[in-house]
């Protein structure tokens, strides 16, 4: 009888691009016990040659020392593989939610019905005009069967698959990092694409998915220092820890007076965007040649930060002029590369929000057990905030 007994634990597994993180929780009262957590980068040779086996070896690494036939799986698709839409569908007289949703999701889906697996959650009620809005994910069969493929190959049963996106959103909300009568933007950087949700007093409002990534930045650094992709890799890690915030606090707009001594204390203001770390060889006499050092990660990222930028705005021009006139107020960052600080503090020169911050999902919320493996998710819980939406949500399951 023990092996039809419902699983008390649950494994959240981002199966990303790059690399794969799991945490396997538990309940401890009404907090999340972290046990265990992994990491392993996909070997990108190997994904040209065998995307399968390049991804289930990666992901059994990742597992090593979880108990994933003990526990309630859950895992996600990207964002650019499904769509998500939040509809608001009027009821008929004795009519149900889900047959109300059939009918009206064709007009909110740009694929053929027969091509996606359909999922949907009542998110607001409008009891006068018998209205509702929900949250409308529509998936790409092929984009499911495809991951299947490689748990089947690791000999795992996968019980829920979520969207990387809304799987961040249930990560800051868990930890209680979202305030209520709030605009916030959490822009959760991946390897070759990112996704922007924007939450209006602690509710999904809109997601949208960026063709940007780490991977942009990684290219720059790879064209410019003329290495491997590792190496850019250590490069990038190097600089980040360099000039690495110790405690992840937000990053604020300067005021009229913090600007006025800066510019006391500096010839030429400056500006995130700028070269920060320009080396001069003043010992050699003028009259000499100077020997330009290599260019910085700081210069060599000033292009992919553009091109963020520019793909940010869009985002932020939609959500701000056409579905709400208040603006975003605060941008919560996650994902790997969003420790480096030139990224935060890009976003706040360029969007003028109140603050910047990388998410920090070690809260009061959060139980931390002895276990090695917690080392990297202490290091940078925001890297882990897929794979943490996930196992919240498998909890909330079992």
């Amino acid at each position: 009888m023990s092996s039809f007994s419902r699983p008390k634990k649950a494994i959240g597994i981002d199966l990303g691009a790059h690399s794969v993180k799991t945490l396997q929780v538990s309940k401890q009262g009404r907090k999340i016990y972290i046990e265990e957590a992994g990491y392993a980068e996909i070997d990108n040779e190997m994904v040209v040659a065998d995307p399968i086996k390049a991804n289930t070896d990666a992901l059994l690494t990742a597992l090593t020392g979880l108990v994933p036939k003990q526990s309630y799986i859950v895992t996600a698709l990207p964002g650019n593989t499904a769509v998500v839409r939040y509809p608001k569908i009027a009821l008929k007289a004795n009519e149900t939610i889900r047959s109300a949703v059939e009918r009206e999701a064709n007009q909110y889906i740009p694929f053929d019905r027969n091509e996606v697996f359909l999922d949907w959650d009542v998110i607001a009620k409008e009891t006068e005009e018998q209205k509702i809005q929900i949250l409308l994910v529509a998936a790409k069969n092929d984009a499911i069967n495809s991951r299947l493929r490689i748990f089947q190959a690791c000999d795992i049963a996968c019980s829920v698959f979520d969207i990387d996106s809304i799987a961040v959103y249930n990560a800051v909300e868990r930890c209680h990092l979202l305030h209520p009568e709030e605009s916030v933007a959490v822009f959760d950087i991946g390897y070759s694409s990112s996704s922007i949700h924007f939450v209006r007093d602690r509710k999904s409002v809109f997601i949208r998915d960026l063709m940007w990534g780490a991977k942009d930045i990684l290219d720059a650094i790879v064209k410019e220092r003329r290495c491997d992709f590792q190496q850019a890799q250590k490069d990038l890690i190097v600089a980040s820890k360099e000039t690495k915030i110790e405690h992840p606090e937000a990053l604020e707009v300067a005021t009229p007076e913090t600007q006025e001594i800066e510019e006391e204390v500096f010839a030429e203001p400056l500006s995130p965007l700028e070269p920060l770390d320009e080396e001069l060889n003043i010992d050699q006499p003028r009259a000499e040649v100077i020997s330009f050092a290599p260019k910085s990660i700081r210069e060599i990222m000033i292009s992919p930060m553009n091109r963020m930028v520019s793909e940010v705005r869009r985002s932020f021009d939609f959500f701000e002029h056409q579905l709400y006139e208040k603006p975003v107020q605060r941008i919560i960052l996650c994902g790997g590369v969003s420790c480096y600080p030139l990224i935060g503090e890009t976003l706040v020169e360029e969007f003028n929000v109140e603050t910047v911050e990388v998410a920090d999902l070690i809260t009061s919320e959060v139980i931390l057990s002895n276990s090695k493996s917690l080392e990297i998710f202490k290091e940078h819980s925001a890297k882990f905030a897929v794979a943490f939406g996930l196992a919240a949500r498998g909890l909330s399951e079992i």
